[in-house]
């Protein structure tokens, strides 16, 4: 793979452009990342991808192997791993709360606090997720509860 960079100010934009022999599973990906930098990322649902704005996101959700994410309505598969999708989305106000769940801290209605340190989040639409305590004390942190 050859990667070019030409910075010049006579470009109005910036571009990317993808010259490849065939669309494949590594480009897709890197099209995906480039996506969450403009705040969108590419995911699926019924054989057909969508461009989803991240603010609309609730939370993201690994289960056996694949990688959910979930907004107040649809439930879409994405083709990033989970720690992509974090390491992606942790400067856009996305918080892991579990092995297996990353929160858009955004989409926080209410916290109460559960056994042995957890906390059980209530999410705008009225969906409650459990933080593990390995991430509570972060919640907190990033809240600003603490």
């Amino acid at each position: 793979m050859k990667i070019e960079i030409d910075i010049d100010e006579k470009y109005d934009d910036t571009e990317i452009v993808i010259h490849a022999k065939k669309l494949t599973a590594d480009i897709e990906k890197m099209v995906s990342l480039m996506r969450v930098v403009n705040m969108q990322i590419g995911v699926n649902s019924k054989d057909e991808t969508f461009l989803l704005d991240i603010g609309k996101i609730l939370y993201i959700e690994a289960v056996d192997r694949k990688t959910f994410v979930y907004t107040e309505s649809e439930t879409y598969e994405s083709d990033l791993k989970l720690y992509e999708m974090e390491q992606e989305l942790l400067e856009h106000d996305f918080l892991r709360v579990s092995k297996q769940t990353i929160v858009n801290i955004r989409m926080i209605k209410s916290l109460k606090a559960d056994i042995d340190r957890k906390i059980r989040v209530t999410l705008k639409n009225d969906e409650q997720i459990i933080v593990s305590r390995m991430y509570s004390d972060e919640l907190r942190r990033k809240l600003g509860l603490r």
